[in-house]
């Protein structure tokens, strides 16, 4: 045999192993892709095998073959990188900026002024912002009505009062209050005027029934 035979024997010779190597590789690499038929990958494997063929470059193995060929130490490159942890979904309850209303302010219990029968005592009086109201004992107030309003009397309770001017009138209890420490009565517009006080004032008290 001629030695330019020989030499063709040989090239046609590593055509041949190096197909039988990757065409494995090959098939794969055409299942994957959804465009290229592995009819097609094989005739172009094939046309690579049938024409001139100096230089056979090595193909390189799959993902997984790299990452499990064992005693390899393959570049990290063609290694998926690890899956990032995905961000919890919990949900999280957003405090409220919003504070809760004060629970309100229980009314103190009566004071000592306020079973007073007989004597000096402290009176204010209210007027504009209750007319046509009604009052604890059921009647209308008006600027005109001549009362008392009062923590613990019965209503229609009569009560004679004197300012310290001298003038003196009796009224009944038409209502409940005074609610601040210290004060015994609130007095009617009426009855304020009758006794000539002016917002605050004391006045002697005495109740007949």
């Amino acid at each position: 045999m001629e030695r330019r035979d020989r030499v063709l024997v040989a090239k046609v010779g590593a055509v041949v192993f190096a197909w039988a190597l990757g065409a494995p590789a090959i098939l794969a690499d055409a299942a994957a892709q959804p465009n290229v038929s592995v009819a097609s990958a094989v005739s172009g494997a094939s046309a690579v095998a049938r024409g001139p063929v100096t230089v056979v470059a090595p193909l390189l193995p799959a993902a997984d073959e790299l990452r499990t060929s064992a005693g390899v130490a393959w570049p990290e490159l063609f290694v998926p990188a690890a899956p990032r942890a995905r961000a919890s979904t919990a949900l999280v309850e957003p405090r409220s900026s919003v504070r809760a209303a004060p629970a309100p302010a229980r009314r103190a219990g009566p004071g000592p002024e306020a079973y007073v029968r007989d004597g000096i005592v402290l009176a204010s009086w209210y007027g504009p912002r209750f007319y046509g109201r009604r009052t604890a004992c059921g009647q209308t107030y008006t600027p005109e009505i001549l009362g008392v309003a009062h923590r613990v009397l019965p209503c229609g309770t009569l009560i004679t009062l004197t300012s310290p001017t001298g003038r003196s009138v009796t009224v009944p209890v038409i209502d409940r209050g005074p609610y601040v420490a210290g004060r015994a009565l609130d007095l009617s517009n009426a009855t304020r005027i009758a006794l000539a006080c002016s917002d605050l004032c004391h006045v002697r008290m005495v109740v007949l029934r």
